[in-house]
């Protein structure tokens, strides 16, 4: 048997050294990407946005009985306010994140970013969680038991905030996913409560909370 050299095995723990500095830029990487602070003023419009529609809808159901009963213009509007919402909330999250990614190195924008944030590792634990949880509220729907697309969605939520915590170890991820989790699960064993309630408690809270969490400092973890 051919005896190792000194240098073959010097060789090795350059590879080994080599192989170790690729994993840690590439956790690092994904940590930048997904820093709270990128996401922060998105997550906060968002939450108060639920939480607002909440109240609207809320208000409107005590004024006439029930949904149907709501004049047709007066839900035509508020979905109309909501749609326009949520194109400012695309707005944000690509202009704010690509800003973000800028500021932190000028070669980092929007397309760096989404590599990253839907890289391989990240993408085949994300969309399988995401179809599931599609089919799972689909099936409350076909079963006449469409409260409980909300617990779903925010036991979904959360899992993925979860796993994004576990993925960058940054806590505001874990913080707020173990929100919409927590507050998912009482809403799916303890409910059904008000649907704007709901709304605004786990998903509108949960929001509130990583944006408000999004405005410490998080320094990049030295590897």
């Amino acid at each position: 048997m051919e005896k190792v050299t000194d240098s073959q095995i010097e060789k090795l723990m350059e590879d080994i050294s080599l192989i170790k500095s690729a994993i840690s830029r590439n956790k690092n990487v994904t940590r930048m990407i997904l820093l709270p602070t990128h996401f922060k003023l998105l997550y906060l419009v968002s939450g108060i946005s639920i939480i607002g529609f909440s109240l609207v809808f809320y208000l409107l159901l005590e004024h006439y009985g029930n949904y149907t009963a709501i004049p047709d213009n007066s839900k035509n509007l508020v979905i109309a306010l909501i749609v326009l919402v949520w194109i400012l909330l695309v707005f944000i999250k690509y202009y704010k994140w690509s800003d973000s990614l800028s500021k932190i190195d000028e070669r980092y924008g929007l397309e760096y970013g989404l590599k990253g944030a839907f890289s391989f590792p990240i993408v085949n634990v994300a969309i399988p969680l995401v179809i599931l949880t599609i089919v799972i509220c689909m099936f409350f729907v076909k079963h006449d038991l469409a409260y409980y697309v909300i617990p779903a969605v925010s036991i979904g939520v959360g899992l993925l905030h979860n796993f994004y915590g576990s993925v960058t170890h940054l806590w505001q991820w874990i913080a707020s996913g173990y929100w919409f989790l927590a507050t998912g699960l009482y809403l799916l064993v303890f409910g059904p409560v008000s649907v704007p309630l709901a709304l605004s408690i786990s998903l509108g809270g949960g929001c509130i909370l990583f944006g408000l969490t999004g405005w410490i400092p998080q320094a990049m973890k030295k590897e």
